[in-house]
């Protein structure tokens, strides 16, 4: 999973916003609750729901580098299925079908590893599924346990809100009788779920923050035109064949094995909601490897199960398992890493993010109101904040009212009275990928000049600068 990390390197859009974000927090020592970035939402209220991890990201790159980050961030998939096979291994599960589920869920990780908050929230959820699996009655009250790691996870991300959902659902199930928390101790899994309700107004935004990321529940029509992850599942494509897999794995060895009935229904919850938006995919991944680890064990044939071996072929067989492991690792890296964009992270930067046109407008202009490309605007963010350049639009859509991502749409694909929202927003500067209506000559004779002009992108200023 590092290996698949730093292969793709910075593949979030939003990387770029959230690491301007941290820097700010840190320089003025506060957080920010109007949109300092933008001149089409300037001044209006922004619920900062992840505030602690673009803290942590900030640091964490300043303080060791890109690379090192990207690595650090490639170990969280491996620390989620350690935590999920850890648990696995104290119930006795063989390692086989466990491994096994593990490898399902790696492979559903893949398309979304990165440097981003979300990973944090999906490491903490393994750890709160993990802990949830070992309440039992004789110690009732380590389900207040559940109020620390909430306070946590509300500064870091909004996920927190699917995580109070899970401790709801565990409930439900313990009233019902159907978890080791039943009769008598329910009390404290109740206390505890209220005390995380409570413990998650605990945050900039106050009691009113609570109800923020439900926002996510309804991403609004353009989100869901124009984002990839707030839509279904294309199986057509390579890049879900993973979630495929898990699905079909799913149904055919069934919700058998032991595996506590609320992690089942959680499980099926989440195969919904995956169909529904390939952003739930890895909360899925999660939920899913204990279920699929115990259903695929009561159903593993006993001649593909090791016999038991000496100890000293043990020791052998530990020992070479342990060099062809680590044998596969460094081939691996030998043979990736070389031309990985993370290596070559100035070139990437520079292939992938607006480097070239930012260049020309913190050179030509001061402030400007810079119309980019929606997937670009985090890094215009952070090469322009500081000389005073402001966006039109990036990836905080949850942010945004829907009707200036409308005219952002309208104005990108030369819908009729494109050039009047244009004049409307005093856009000053304009960077699009090649393949933009706009970049086709509808430009000509507008008053705009093509102020630069690569394989990738293209920049339009008012006035062309000199040579």
């Amino acid at each position: 999973m590092v290996i698949v990390v730093l292969a793709k390197g910075l593949t979030d859009p939003d990387f770029f916003t959230h690491l301007r974000t941290g820097q700010l927090i840190v320089e003025t020592g506060q957080i920010p609750t109007t949109d300092p970035f933008s001149f089409t939402w300037a001044g209006q209220s922004w619920t900062l729901h992840e505030w602690l991890s673009e803290v942590f990201m900030h640091l964490l790159i300043t303080g060791v580098g890109v690379l090192p980050s990207l690595i650090a961030f490639g170990l969280i998939p491996g620390a989620i299925l350690a935590i999920l096979l850890y648990a696995l291994m104290r119930r006795g599960v063989p390692l086989r079908p466990a491994a096994l589920a593990c490898v399902l869920a790696a492979w559903i990780f893949v398309p979304y590893v990165t440097i981003r908050p979300q990973a944090i929230s999906w490491l903490l959820m393994a750890v709160l599924v993990t802990f949830l699996w070992s309440l039992d009655a004789a110690r009732p009250r380590r389900a207040l346990w559940l109020i620390p790691l909430f306070v946590v996870w509300a500064n870091l991300h909004g996920l927190w809100v699917v995580g109070l959902g899970v401790v709801a659902l565990y409930v439900l199930f313990t009233v019902a009788g159907r978890t080791p928390m039943a009769g008598p101790a329910w009390r404290w899994i109740a206390a505890a779920f209220i005390g995380c309700l409570l413990a998650v107004m605990l945050t900039p935004a106050g009691p009113a923050g609570v109800l923020y990321p439900l926002r996510y529940i309804d991403a609004g029509d353009w989100g869901l035109q124009n984002i990839h992850e707030w839509q279904s599942p294309d199986f057509h494509g390579v890049a879900h064949w993973g979630l495929l897999t898990l699905i079909l794995t799913l149904m055919a060895v069934g919700l058998r094995g032991g595996a506590p009935g609320w992690l089942g229904a959680l499980t099926v919850l989440g195969v919904a909601m995956s169909l529904v938006s390939l952003r739930n995919a890895p909360l899925l991944a999660v939920w899913s490897v204990p279920v699929v680890a115990m259903s695929l064990a009561a159903r593993w044939p006993a001649r593909l199960t090791p016999r038991p071996a000496p100890a000293s072929q043990l020791r052998a067989r530990r020992v070479m398992e342990a060099a062809t492991a680590l044998a596969v690792v460094v081939v691996s890296a030998v043979l990736v890493l070389p031309q990985t964009p993370a290596v070559h992270l100035d070139e990437t930067v520079a292939s992938e993010f607006p480097e070239a046109p930012m260049d020309i407008v913190l050179a030509q202009t001061d402030g400007a109101r810079i119309l980019a490309e929606y997937g670009w605007g985090g890094y215009v963010i952070y090469r322009g904040f500081d000389d005073g350049a402001r966006v039109f639009v990036d990836g905080r859509n949850d942010m945004y009212d829907q009707s200036i991502l409308e005219d952002y749409s309208a104005i990108r694909a030369a819908d009729p009275g494109w050039e009047e929202l244009l004049a409307s927003y005093q856009v000053e500067a304009m960077i699009w990928p090649t393949d933009v209506v706009l970049t086709r000559g509808l430009l000509d004779g507008t008053g705009w000049c093509e102020a630069y002009r690569d394989e990738d992108q293209v920049l339009y200023l008012p006035e062309c600068p000199p040579d």
